[in-house]
């Protein structure tokens, strides 16, 4: 027995066994119940975890781990960071929003 994953989501510990045991892999999980409480009242509780129960079945089940965790930093594309916008915008767009509005309230 190994452990695969110590996670405090509830939903990624439950989703992660059901993929696990769709390819015949056996697995054990512990702390889910008190991890339920982390995911509704915050950090109350362990984290879930779920283990592997056969050597053989390693491998595939962090392949399958990786796949429902989704993009890790380093393969998420980022997108260019353009900067705040300038303050005459901002000051200038909400003048003619303010006065847009009061031009509508008053006739």
């Amino acid at each position: 027995m190994k452990l695969l994953c110590s996670s405090s989501s509830l939903a990624f510990i439950h989703s992660l066994r059901i993929a696990l045991a769709g390819e015949d892999i056996e697995t054990f999980c512990s702390d889910a119940e008190t991890t339920s409480l982390s995911s509704i009242a915050g950090p109350i509780g362990s984290a879930g975890r779920v283990y592997v129960l056969h050597e053989r079945d390693w491998n595939r089940a962090v392949e399958i781990m990786k796949e429902l965790s989704g993009p890790t930093q380093e393969r998420m594309a980022t997108a260019p960071n353009k900067g705040p916008l300038p303050i005459w915008l901002v000051v200038g767009v909400s003048a003619l929003l303010v006065a847009a509005l009061i031009g509508m309230l008053a006739g």
